[in-house]
């Protein structure tokens, strides 16, 4: 739904209120600059009436001279005027594209996760860029074209007020006009932004995807797929181009019937003596300028229209509630951090009608490995995101050393939890960097102590760049074992108190696990791991397990009561470990191992 007008202008001035006097002292250049470009057309009337048919040649060179300061003048304002507005119509754009980037990293993940990613980067790409042009580009322009149509029309009155008036009389028509078109430009402007993030989405899913269609022999599909989207989005265009062709005609409309006024009125004034031919030529050329403006009025509107739709796009996202509110300020001293959770009558849904558990009661104990164990679905994952503040719960504490996690200062809780997931993500940047994330601060040497710790550091030395290697989008070029490694090196390096590792090991032959089973154990002595994992091997160190179910919690105690009932069964949890589990190799050959 689109936002009221109101709130879109409250929206923009919240940011234009700091650079007030700025804007104002940028206000007053163009009034002055406007003024001072509208006096030229004057000096043609006195240069017709009194200096060549009045005969006065001496005065030409003072015409001349004051003709050439003007413009001087009118230039070296409009040059400062420029400088000043972009500066800080710049510095209001860049705040509100940030404070857009920071609310996104605070929505739920579940907004996130239903929205097409395309559709979210268009918002903070096109439509911000919409916003920009219109702050920087069209609302000067559209105050620059109605001070020239104001300043003229009084100058028009006072040369000939009838003939003026005759002018003037068409305007209600024109407005008329417009207001007819409106709607319809404001449905297309929104259309147009609607189809160019679908059409954005497209592009970046198929390319992200190109394995995929490439192994199904779908390029064809997807070409024909893009050539249905441009010819929408096509369509649309051309039905955007024509209204506002449609909207633009009323000034040409405008100036056609003025031409009337001007050769046919005017003449007839010159010829009954009433009106000077200097005062006709300056009129006509006043009559002139008004055209170009009144045609910047009209492109400023549609411009405007387009605008609003980005505004109100834009707007959609801001007024998402946050996932957690920030007011905690507790921070606990070096070393007094122990890592005991304990979650009490904890309650979760995604979305309010279905609840993902209700009342969910356990205890993770300070400096031991914990194994959260259960079916797909019952939110294990969940939990950890809870544990990190990635959101807060419905109903219930979630307690960290006695303190509810919302009293603690975010910054401070996060850098005290690692998280190490099934499918890591990587930036398309260099192997150092990917693992200097979570501690850009940390030496060359101390990311290599990380990464042997991770098994990964080997394996990097065969590369010919190393640790300068480029991983590719989202480390295209490793393999799933690598990614994991370097991701679980990211986190050793962070040195957390609290380890939790969401199936980090699955693509990881028996090997290497147990290997770094061994180092994260050495490393992470004393501090707190959890560990949630379908395989057997992975959580059979554990020393205590958290079992849940579609039902909420089904087993919590001690891990050897739990694993020896289960090794009766068929697995952990729901089944038998993960058939054909992924081994640490690298698919696409880009890399090899």
């Amino acid at each position: 739904m689109q936002a009221p007008f109101i709130e879109q202008i409250r929206y923009l001035g919240q940011y234009v209120r700091p650079h007030k006097r700025v804007l104002v002292l940028s206000l007053a250049l163009s009034i002055v600059s406007t003024v001072l470009g509208m006096i030229q057309p004057l000096f043609a009337k006195v240069l017709i009436d009194h200096v060549l048919l009045g005969q006065n040649y001496t005065f030409l060179m003072t015409l001349l001279a004051a003709v050439i300061l003007l413009l001087i003048i009118g230039f070296l304002i409009r040059v400062s005027n420029s400088y000043i507005y972009t500066r800080y119509s710049a510095k209001v754009l860049f705040r509100m594209r940030e404070d857009l980037f920071a609310h996104l990293q605070k929505v739920p993940l579940g907004f996130l996760s239903k929205r097409k990613i395309g559709d979210i980067y268009s918002r903070i790409a096109s439509d911000m860029s919409d916003i920009q042009s219109l702050v920087t580009d069209t609302l000067p322009g559209y105050l620059f074209n109605f001070l020239t149509c104001l300043i003229t029309a009084a100058i028009l009155i006072w040369l000939n007020w009838k003939m003026a008036l005759l002018s003037f009389c068409f305007l209600p028509l024109a407005f008329y006009l417009v207001s007819l078109i409106k709607p319809r430009i404001l449905g297309l402007s929104k259309r147009v932004a609607e189809t160019n993030a679908d059409l954005s989405h497209f592009l970046f899913e198929s390319l992200a995807g190109t394995h995929i269609v490439r192994a199904f022999g779908a390029e064809k599909l997807e070409s024909q797929k893009l050539e249905k989207k441009h010819a929408g989005l096509l369509k649309t265009l051309l039905q955007y181009q024509v209204t506002g062709a449609a909207s633009r005609s009323v000034p040409m409309l405008y100036t056609i019937i003025n031409t009337v006024v001007v050769f046919g009125y005017g003449g007839y004034l010159v010829i009954e003596g009433s009106l000077t031919i200097g005062s006709l030529v300056a009129f006509t050329i006043y009559q002139g300028r008004v055209f170009g403006p009144l045609q910047g009025l009209m492109d400023g509107f549609l411009a405007m229209q387009k605008s609003k739709v980005a505004l109100s796009r834009v707007k959609e996202i801001l007024d998402v509630e946050p996932a957690f509110i920030e007011n905690g300020n507790v921070v606990l001293k070096d070393g007094l951090l122990k890592g005991d959770i304990t979650f009490d009558r904890v309650s979760f849904d995604y979305e309010r009608e279905e609840p993902l558990f209700r009342h969910l009661s356990f205890h993770i104990p300070a400096g031991k490995v914990t194994a959260l164990v259960g079916p797909s679905g019952v939110g294990k994952t969940t939990i950890c995101h809870l544990v990190m503040r990635l959101f807060d719960p419905a109903d219930g504490y979630i307690r960290l050393d006695g303190f509810d996690l919302k009293q603690f200062k975010l910054e401070w809780l996060r850098s005290q939890i690692a998280l190490v997931s099934q499918e890591p993500f990587l930036f398309h940047s260099t192997i150092l960097e990917n693992i200097r994330f979570a501690n850009p601060g940390a030496d060359d040497e101390a990311v290599i102590e990380a990464s042997r710790a991770a098994c990964i550091h080997d394996y990097i030395q065969t590369l010919p760049e190393r640790y300068q290697t480029v991983v590719g989008d989202r480390g295209a070029r490793l393999s799933g074992g690598q990614k994991q490694r370097v991701s679980i090196a990211r986190a050793i390096l962070m040195d957390p108190k609290i380890l939790i590792l969401d199936e980090a090991m699955a693509f990881l032959d028996q090997t290497v696990e147990a290997r770094l089973k061994r180092t994260i154990q050495t490393l992470m002595e004393a501090k707190t791991i959890i560990v949630i994992s379908h395989r057997p091997s992975t959580i059979q160190n554990a020393e205590k397990i958290i079992a849940l179910g579609e039902g909420g919690l089904l087993y919590e105690g001690p891990a050897t009561g739990y694993l020896s009932e289960e090794s009766k069964r068929s697995g952990i949890g729901d089944g038998a470990p993960m058939s054909g589990d992924r081994v640490d190799q690298q698919s696409s050959g880009v890399i090899t191992h």
